[in-house]
């Protein structure tokens, strides 16, 4: 049995968090690279989210053991919330591209607080998923001031509050 490709790097970056230097792929000595924990993670577990009356969130979970809730991007406000360092952030949509789903772009970046999050993903309905979509698949591209970039696997849902 053959698999596409496109399923073979899936997995391939599924399995594995990135560390990529801004330029030279070899940080200078005086750059620290972004704190890991011990899943992986640069992003604590955010709490659950309460979404108001007619607002729409994409949920992302790492691809990690276990699995943790770690970024909300809502359309209204456009903005996308993380935990960084013991300090919940709220990031403000700065660019986008693809289609919109829910109001929410298959493409978005967020930027501010010295930091720049891309966030990337696929969604498909679900037999009996009433109310959201899925989205199997799913990234976010973390780059620090400094220039450290780290990929972080995912895969979450997309959910709106009825109004």
């Amino acid at each position: 049995m053959t698999r596409p490709i496109s399923t073979f790097l899936s997995a391939v970056v599924a399995a594995s968090v990135l560390m990529i230097s801004p330029a030279s792929m070899a940080a200078p000595k005086s750059q620290k690279a972004p704190p890991l924990d011990n899943a992986g993670l640069i992003f604590a577990e955010i709490p659950p989210q309460e979404l108001a009356s007619g607002q729409c969130a994409l949920f992302l979970w790492a691809r990690t053991s276990p699995a943790r809730r770690f970024l909300m991007a809502t359309q209204n406000p456009a903005s996308a919330r993380v935990s960084l360092n013991g300090k919940t952030l709220d990031l403000p949509l700065t660019e986008w591209d693809g289609d919109s789903v829910y109001g929410l772009y298959e493409v978005q970046v967020f930027s501010g607080e010295g930091i720049t999050l891309t966030v990337r993903f696929t969604a498909e309905a679900r037999k009996g998923l009433v109310g959201g979509l899925v989205a199997p698949e799913a990234s976010v591209e973390y780059r620090d001031a400094a220039g450290w970039e780290t990929v972080i696997p995912a895969a979450g849902i997309l959910a709106c509050q009825p109004a």
